[in-house]
């Protein structure tokens, strides 16, 4: 039977946290972790049951190294790490291209594509995984681990990968934040946010389909009830953040062809 590759982790954060967990619990071993603190590293270390590296040039060779780290400072790490044609080198950033990998020459991408928290639990056969590489080798590798971890493990080129990126941020970025003003302003007047529950899971539920979601669009700006609309601001009058987006929203529904 085929060994698993042998894994180096660079990341101390929530996805290398995460990601490094969910590797070691398929089978994989994780020999090596760097990061730049050295408590974190550490304590990573001994959960993945690695050995801690302080250098990254000092870093030894495994056949992969999956760089868990913000988008920012891919780059800069990448340089340091020693190229070898031995070590396929990937990073975890759904914006990101292979072209942050230009000088080494193996490289390649396994992006989870979810908002990971260190805290928190995930079912990782749950978590859609996009894999890209400079090499179709290279990509049936993380196609391959990947499946250990993920029911929804696909390859996805740069342009679509972005385009994931931007949807999610749209959605689900943006929509944790419409959730906190909605919560907020429950909580504040001792409310239970809960009963939100039913109307935002069938939301979801109703995501599933191929119908647009515009098809489903209710509320008092899309049956252009102008009345609800600004007594709706008079309530959110002293809570700017709320009235910027109500205002925004509602135009853009109103105003939608």
């Amino acid at each position: 039977m085929k060994s698993k590759p042998n894994i180096a982790l660079c990341g101390t954060g929530h996805v290398a946290w995460k990601l490094g967990e969910a590797l070691h619990q398929a089978g994989y071993t994780i020999s090596f972790v760097w990061g730049r603190n050295r408590s974190d590293r550490e304590a990573l270390a001994r959960l993945l049951d690695a050995q801690a590296v302080a250098e990254l040039r000092a870093l030894p060779l495994t056949d992969v190294c999956i760089m868990a780290l913000p988008d920012a400072v891919i780059l800069e790490v990448a340089q340091q790490i020693v190229p070898d044609t031995h070590r396929l080198l990937l990073h975890c950033a759904g914006a990101g291209s292979l072209d942050l990998l230009a000088n080494h020459p193996r490289q390649g991408i396994l992006w989870p594509l979810q908002s990971i928290r260190k805290e928190l639990s995930y079912d990782w056969r749950k978590i859609p995984l996009l894999c890209d590489a400079n090499s179709e080798a290279d990509l049936n590798l993380l196609l391959e681990i990947g499946a250990h971890l993920s029911d929804l493990c696909i390859a996805a080129d740069q342009k679509s990968r972005e385009t994931y990126h931007l949807a999610a941020v749209t959605t689900a970025n943006f929509g944790n934040f419409l959730l906190e003003q909605g919560f907020d302003l429950l909580k504040k007047q001792q409310l239970d946010h809960r009963l939100l529950l039913p109307i935002l899971r069938f939301q979801l539920e109703a995501f599933e389909s191929e119908q647009s979601p515009w098809e489903r669009q209710t509320g008092p700006a899309r049956r252009g009830d102008l009345p609800t609309l600004e007594k709706q601001l008079q309530q959110i009058a002293e809570r700017p953040e709320h009235s910027a987006l109500y205002r925004l929203f509602s135009a853009l529904i109103q105003n939608k062809p």
